[in-house]
């Protein structure tokens, strides 16, 4: 290889590893998010840890209703039929550390939207990025051609694109093997009469590589058919959802490993889900919850339903996030390492990082005409891409690059209530003291409400079977009619968290009350999640050494919609004082 050619290829795998911090730092995941990240990649755990997964997604799994979409799979029917059969088998099991089974993290993402060789290089990107960081993804390539064609162009066109995205991986640094048969077969004792083999995809996995797999299946008659999406997609779904059990486990070069599930990502030609006339969009569903309401308005009602089905299948843990292939690397790998929408990520870190961005991204404007022979990758320096060096650079027109997407979790059931005693009073109470982990003074706390229904009113809202909690309470203010919404408690079970919980309760917060005030514990672990929801707060002083008392720290947030109640300085100052004087609740 001549010297030249050496220092552009050392320069563009500087570029790319440069690139892949860049993203990754971007992404400001919060301390826990980073633990469990780091802690699921590293695949080491033992079968007792394995286990304890397993119970825990079979728990969650009993404690949710099944819910039945016409001619479809019933969502969780893997997990679900031998939840019990797993928790008795985890109550008698005791395994050795020899008889460890390792994790590998994957995300199932579906392609719909491969329409250009421009999409292939940037999703190969992407897919790139999701391996090098230790997550492998597995890829179906989606098709809108009718199930049952044998069309060749179709045919031919999928090959092409399972080829153009391979090595579009490869370009980036990453490992991949298309694989064009052999996955698919029909099976008349499934709901769908469609099974998975997943024996070439856990081959692929156990290489480091990461398989890209063609909607294609050979029927009885060696025909070759090209499947259509909403029936080859949940049945990949409940191939990998089976194989995030030890009994199904994978074999693999070096030895059995198991699935862990982390997100299901759906690249197509939107950055989320709108509603019809995309005036509204659509950053986090509870789709237990919200898809009755979603489904009447949605514009991308296909997606909605693809990944409410497919993430009724796989674990309660995973979640599903729908974004453009368009995307920059960076906000997809947002959703994959963090577990909040995007608009609720660190924003203050976040800004700092796209400043830096937008930086380099100017200088390397500004070097494109001194150097005709490179391209500019959306970010920092280039990358060598072929032709010569008399080559004119061809002015290319501008794409816009999504800078949003929706987070989906398949998600609890709410309740609402606005009376005490409509709740189930005893399991409410052992949500807040095992969430608070301290002993609640019920009685008074209880009475404390109760007054409070007659004069303010009270919203009390229940996700799941009392696996979370939010309890909002309308404060009276000194010297005027109106009243504080005031976030009284917001509890989550133990059991549930990386559901989604929090922020599928926080949801439900912001549509009960646009604008809310609170207060926390000036030394409280969760007040960064705080910081980062809140429009302000107001840190009060420290008590004196001879005074005994508690520093708080008081956050509000605001509406962003016209028309709607906002908080006045003067609401904010009262609610402060009245937020203060409220008697503590736990003992």
């Amino acid at each position: 290889m001549p010297e030249s050619e050496h220092a552009h290829t050392g320069h563009a795998q500087n570029h790319r590893e440069r690139e892949l911090i860049l993203n990754v730092l971007s992404t400001v995941p919060s301390p826990r998010e980073a633990r469990k990240f780091l802690t699921n990649v590293s695949g080491n755990e033992t079968m007792r840890s394995q286990r304890e997964f397993e119970v825990r997604q079979a728990q969650l799994a009993t404690e949710q209703p099944a819910v039945r979409l016409p001619g479809q799979l019933v969502p969780g029917e893997i997990l679900r039929n031998s939840a019990q059969e797993q928790l008795d088998t985890h109550a008698a099991e005791t395994q050795s550390a020899a008889d460890a089974v390792p994790r590998r993290l994957t995300a199932t993402v579906f392609m719909d939207g491969l329409d250009s060789d421009r999409a292939c290089e940037r999703t190969g990107k992407l897919l790139a990025h999701i391996q090098r960081i230790g997550v492998t993804p597995v890829v179906l390539l989606t098709s809108n051609t009718s199930d049952g064609s044998h069309a060749q162009a179709g045919y031919r066109g999928i090959i092409k694109r399972v080829h153009q995205l391979a090595d579009a991986i490869e370009r980036e640094g990453g490992k991949a093997r298309p694989i064009n048969e052999g996955i698919f077969f029909n099976n008349p004792y499934t709901p769908s009469d469609l099974s998975v083999d997943p024996e070439l995809i856990g081959a692929a996995i156990a290489q480091g590589q990461t398989p890209i797999i063609s909607p294609l299946m050979a029927d009885s008659a060696l025909q070759v058919k090209v499947l259509k999406t909403p029936l080859a997609a949940p049945a990949l779904a409940r191939a990998l959802a089976l194989s995030t059990s030890t009994q199904h486990a994978m074999a693999g070069s070096r030895g059995e490993f198991s699935l862990l599930l982390a997100r299901l990502i759906l690249l197509g030609r939107h950055d989320g889900l709108t509603n019809g006339d995309e005036s509204v969009f659509h950053r986090f569903i509870n789709l237990e919850e919200d898809y009755r309401e979603m489904a009447a308005g949605c514009k991308q009602t296909g997606q909605l339903d693809l990944m409410r089905t497919c993430l009724g299948i796989l674990p309660p843990t995973a979640a599903g996030i729908v974004a453009s292939v368009d995307s920059d690397p960076s906000l997809v790998l947002k959703g994959l390492i963090s577990e909040r929408p995007v608009s609720t990520q660190h924003k203050s870190a976040a800004q700092r990082v796209q400043r830096d961005r937008d930086a380099a991204q100017r200088k390397l404007q500004r070097s494109r005409l001194a150097v005709p022979d490179y391209k500019p990758l959306p970010n920092y320096p280039f990358v060598r891409v072929g032709g010569s060096l008399g080559a004119a650079t061809v002015p290319q027109k501008p794409v816009a690059t999504p800078t949003q997407f929706t987070l989906l979790r398949h998600g609890f059931q709410i309740q609402r209530h606005n009376k005490v005693d409509s709740c189930n009073l005893p399991r409410l109470r052992g949500l807040l003291e095992s969430s608070f982990k301290r002993t609640l003074d019920g009685g008074r706390y209880f009475d404390r409400l109760r007054a409070l229904e007659s004069a303010g009113g009270i919203e009390i809202i229940i996700a799941g079977d009392y696996q979370g909690a939010v309890i909002v309470t309308h404060e009276p203010l000194p010297s005027s009619d109106t009243h504080l919404p005031y976030l009284d408690k917001f509890a989550v079970l133990p059991s549930a968290q990386g559901t989604g919980m929090a922020d599928i309760l926080w949801a439900q917060l912001r549509r009960a009350c646009p604008s809310c005030m609170w207060r926390s514990r000036n030394d409280n672990g969760v007040n960064r999640w705080y910081f980062d929801r809140s429009n302000g707060h107001f840190r009060s002083p420290a008590p004196k050494p001879n005074e005994t008392g508690t520093r708080w720290v008081f956050f509000w947030y605001q509406s962003q919609t016209p028309g709607q109640r906002t908080l006045t300085a003067d609401e904010i100052h009262a609610g402060i004082g009245v937020s203060q004087s409220i008697a503590p609740s736990f003992v």
